[in-house]
């Protein structure tokens, strides 16, 4: 039997008791527990559960066992797909993966999909913790989990690409060669020993045999080490090169680089010396040049102690496609990087998560409202008001506020929400006829003739944000915020002719806007602006105001990291002063408790 990687869980009478959408569920703690253990074991987790997401999410967050499940289908879809459409995702083999559910008729479903998925019953749960299969590789820091994270930020920001190659290149992808193989002796192991999907040779070998490879001089052997700007992924692969015969005795690289072309571009790096391939894999190798989106750190070549190195700046990048745009030239800086992008959902529209708005509503409205919302307008998601904003789990914010500067607001007469959504009146101005057009045009769903009437109806037309409010929601964010914010304001020149619905409104709009963002940034401490003026030209628009040409984007990074430069430096004067300041105390502090003691003598002698 193959070990397992990864367990699928349905919700309803399965991972808890009862049926979430019909009662009161109650929770199993075994399955609670044993969620976490087998994260602390290097086995992931994840859900295919026909159920309201928003009200799925909300229990288990409730339960404190969410952020422990990778991947997570809770949808009315067909599980056959829903399973199928995980393991993709999870870039793993289907042996590997154990499914579960209380429905026979889903278990059934899933194999008939894809017969080489294992799938039980509840009853096999009580099984698992002493399951062969179910040993793992010991995981106390979670490592294994954290790079699905990474893997789940790339899966989310790849739908804003409409090409992969084209996403690849803004990835950043760096590798290194480490030859001191010895000191990650245990880590190639365990790789020679567990992968399949992208193990050309597949040539299974004792500790003491990888320990004769590696000290034998006939023979090249390296790991390699790849990052990129999501995140670092370790040690993902190693090749041993026999140089007399100049051919290939071990090629492997773990799930985790899958799909990125980094074993063409090993073997291209190479010059493609003879392999001879064992079994299937899910990338040919072929005499083609690297590829282009993969670069070669000679810096980064040895295993780092983590605990030692100079930890990178931490940003967190909220907003449209100006920061997405920026992307690419961020990568090769000492930069972590997360981000919280507008995305297109479901339905195949923008979801305007980066409105200020939206953000700040995200805090403060109920959860039976967000539910309401999130069922009733086809151009929101579960994840419209999920942000990690709040959580300052980051060195500085960097928001750009385009979307403020842009979008329209309708208020719900039923719940008094602010809803960003078209913009410069686009909406209120079109017939039916003309909407439901436009919306077939673009490929939206659910944006039909009903649609229409309902947010009608429903919704009261506010205009743009204006000044006023503007300020008071930066105001806001800046009380609950204490790290540094960069903010990026808009340009001030006229659109294209083309954009007629906003033609000559624009420009007047983003002055007033930027006015506010001015003084609000020169009033207040930790508040920085990226100043997009200073860049953007009648030639560096691409087709609207909000839509720049490349070397406005590089530009505009370039700039980035200055900013984050002089607050890091700030910072770290900061930080130096509290260190010696803490010194001082403790100094003075020692100094005191001997004078005590001292005093304390002379009056007991006495």
């Amino acid at each position: 039997m193959d070990i397992v990687k990864l367990v699928i869980w349905d919700l309803d009478d399965t991972f808890w008791s009862g049926t979430l959408s019909e009662e009161e569920i109650t929770p199993i703690q075994f399955n609670i527990d044993l969620v976490k253990e087998l994260v602390e074991r290097g086995i992931m987790n994840s859900i295919s559960s026909k159920n309201n997401q928003y009200e799925a999410k909300k229990k288990l967050q409730e339960l404190g066992v969410w952020d422990y499940f990778i991947f997570p289908r809770i949808n009315w879809q067909p599980k056959g797909k829903s399973v199928n459409s995980i393991i993709e995702l999870a870039q793993l083999r289907p042996q590997n993966v154990l499914f579960l559910d209380d429905n026979h008729l889903n278990l059934k479903e899933v194999k008939f999909y894809n017969d080489a998925v294992w799938v039980e019953d509840p009853n096999f749960i009580f099984k698992i913790t002493d399951h062969d299969a179910f040993i793992g590789k010991e995981d106390k820091e979670h490592s294994r989990l954290h790079y699905y994270r990474i893997l789940e930020r790339k899966n989310q920001e790849r739908t804003n690409y409409s090409d992969n190659k084209e996403f690849l290149q803004t990835s950043g992808i760096q590798l290194a060669f480490i030859s001191e193989v010895l000191s990650g002796k245990g880590r190639i192991f365990e790789l020679i020993q567990r992968t399949n999907q992208i193990n050309y040779t597949k040539k299974r070998i004792a500790e003491h045999e990888l320990d004769e490879l590696l000290e034998n001089t006939d023979y090249e052997c390296k790991m390699i080490r790849v990052k990129d700007r999501f995140g670092e992924y370790g040690v993902v692969g190693f090749y041993a090169l026999q140089l007399s015969t100049n051919r290939l005795e071990h090629f492997l690289f773990s799930c985790r680089a899958m799909n990125i072309g980094l074993e063409q571009f090993v073997y291209a790096h190479l010059s493609y010396p003879e392999i001879i391939r064992v079994g299937a894999v899910t990338a040919e190798l072929t005499k083609e040049p690297k590829p282009n989106w993969i670069t070669v750190s000679e810096d980064w070549n040895q295993i780092i102690d983590e605990d030692n190195e100079t930890k990178p700046i931490r940003l967190l990048l909220k907003g449209a496609c100006d920061l997405n745009q920026m992307l690419h030239y961020l990568n090769y800086k000492n930069l972590n990087l997360q981000s919280e992008f507008n995305f297109v959902n479901v339905n195949n529209h923008p979801v305007p998560q980066a409105h200020s708005f939206i953000l700040l509503q995200s805090g403060i409205v109920s959860d039976t409202t967000k539910s309401y919302l999130i069922d009733k307008l086809p151009f929101w998601d579960e994840s419209i008001f999920s942000t990690k904003v709040f959580e300052q789990e980051y060195d500085v914010l960097v928001y750009s506020l385009l979307l403020d500067y842009t979008m329209d607001l309708y208020n719900s007469k039923r719940t008094n929400v602010l809803v960003p959504y078209e913009s410069y009146s686009d909406f209120i101005n079109e017939t039916k006829e003309q909407f439901v057009s436009r919306c077939k045009r673009h490929g939206f769903i659910g944006m039909d003739e009903e649609f229409y009437d309902d947010f009608k109806s429903d919704f009261t037309f506010q205009g743009q944000i204006i000044p006023e409010d503007l300020r008071n929601n930066l105001e806001s964010l800046r009380s609950q915020i204490s790290k540094p914010i960069i903010f990026i304001n808009g340009a001030e020149i006229r659109s294209p002719k083309n954009n007629v619905s906003e033609f000559g409104k624009a420009q007047d709009r983003h002055r007033i806007l930027n006015k506010v963002l001015d003084d609000f940034c020169a009033e207040h401490d930790n508040a920085f602006l990226l100043d997009v003026r200073k860049f953007v030209n009648d030639e560096g628009i691409n087709h609207s105001i909000r839509h720049y040409k490349r070397h406005v984007y590089e530009e505009m990074a370039q700039e980035l990291i200055r900013i984050v430069g002089e607050i890091s430096k700030v910072e770290y004067k900061r930080d130096e002063f509290r260190f010696k300041l803490k010194k001082i105390s403790k100094i003075l502090y020692e100094n005191a408790k001997d004078i005590f003691f001292k005093l304390k003598r002379v009056l007991l002698a006495k």
